[in-house]
C-alpha cells in the first residue's frame, strides 16, 4: 500500500506543478487554479510588504533639519 500513496504523491505534485503545459483544457485550467491557490496559500505566511521603511521618519527629520541649516547659511 505504501507505493501506491507514493505515486499518487507524486502524480499529484506534477498534476500541480505542471499539469497546465500538456493536460487538455478543463483539466489544465484546474491544474492552474490548484496551484494559484497554493500559492496563495503559501504567500500568507509571509508578512506583509506595505510596511514602511523604519528610516523613513529620521530622513524626513535630515531633510527639515538640512532644510533649516540652508535657510540659515543664505
Amino acid at each position: 500500500m505504501k507505493p501506491i500513496g507514493s505515486i499518487i504523491l507524486v502524480l499529484g505534485l506534477i498534476f500541480v506543478a505542471a499539469g497546465d503545459s500538456f493536460l487538455p483544457k478543463p483539466l489544465s485550467t484546474v491544474s492552474k487554479n490548484t496551484r494559484t491557490y497554493v500559492n496563495n496559500i503559501f504567500l500568507s505566511f509571509t508578512p506583509d510588504t506595505d510596511f514602511e521603511r523604519p528610516s523613513k521618519q529620521r530622513e524626513a527629520q535630515v531633510d527639515d533639519l538640512e532644510g533649516k541649516a540652508r535657510g540659515k547659511s543664505d
